[in-house]
């Protein structure tokens, strides 16, 4: 992660970023034991630093490198489970925008014999709760929807989002703004506001969008919005399939509802008609 962010963060700023994420991670939560998982082994010990008293260190069981996908965050569980620990819940280190009241939720809902999966802007995992090992292989609920910031992109989503005083809407980043205007015109029925060389500003029925062109630098990323109706938005989806298997509209853990669209850049918006939106 130290890497990917270096760009637009110095090598030091970067690593300050990810202590500080890790220290809001490795927390202890009443009642909770909270293990911090990590590799190679031999780097367990500066683990330590972060983890504080009462939180016990792990070993990552996935070779160095390799993203906490479903099934690894479900081996997680699993082992937990068989330990004794029960309900667990499994997070990763990258996503700081993870509020208390959604991991609670999360708890609640497996604590009520629910398997819970949270994913991230790109439809990766970043959460999974579970009542125990055997609940794993079909998570049942969706969990808080949460930015991994893994590049610049991400970083600079992830304090657009939270800027109060932005002047703009959400912003995307796509390949190519030319084509994706098309795609959003005939798929949501947006209309051109502004315009210039690299970016354009849209709005329908369902939200504002700046777009931006990233070029051969781009890749997929995505954005939550706030929908009043998303059974109404899913309905007009539908005619072009931008909704893929298991981003339908559901209910979310915590409230509300939701589905995911996928634009053709590979973009994935979330539309919530409840919760913690920008």
């Amino acid at each position: 992660m130290l890497g990917e962010t270096c760009p637009p963060l110095r090598p030091a700023e970067a690593a300050a970023l990810q202590t500080a994420w890790l220290k809001q991670i490795a927390q202890e939560w009443p009642g909770a034991t909270v293990h911090l998982c990590g590799g190679p082994i031999d780097a367990l010990p500066m683990l330590r630093y972060f983890a504080g008293p009462g939180v016990e260190l792990r070993p990552w069981a996935d070779a160095e490198g390799t993203p906490p996908g479903f099934a690894a965050m479900a081996r997680v569980v699993a082992e937990l489970a068989a330990e004794g620990y029960g309900p667990v819940l499994a997070r990763s280190a990258d996503t700081p925008d993870a509020s208390r009241s959604g991991i609670e939720a999360s708890l609640a809902a497996a604590a009520a014999g629910h398997t819970v999966l949270g994913r991230d802007q790109r439809g990766e995992p970043w959460l999974c709760a579970a009542p125990d090992g055997t609940a794993v292989a079909a998570p049942a609920g969706r969990g808080p929807w949460a930015r991994r910031v893994q590049n610049g992109d991400d970083l600079a989503l992830w304090l657009h989002e939270r800027d109060p005083d932005r002047a703009t809407p959400p912003t995307l980043p796509v390949r190519d703004l030319q084509a994706s205007l098309r795609f959003y015109e005939l798929v949501f029925g947006t209309d051109l506001e502004a315009r210039d060389e690299r970016t354009a500003t849209l709005a329908c029925r369902w939200f504002r969008l700046r777009l931006t062109e990233r070029g051969p630098a781009f890749a997929p990323n995505g954005l939550r919005l706030r929908c009043g109706d998303p059974a109404a938005l899913g309905a007009v989806l539908a005619a072009h399939a931008a909704v893929r298997p298991g981003d339908e509209i559901a209910a979310w853990v915590g409230g509300g509802t939701g589905l995911t669209a996928t634009d053709d850049n590979g973009n994935r918006l979330t539309f919530l008609d409840a919760g913690i939106v920008p």
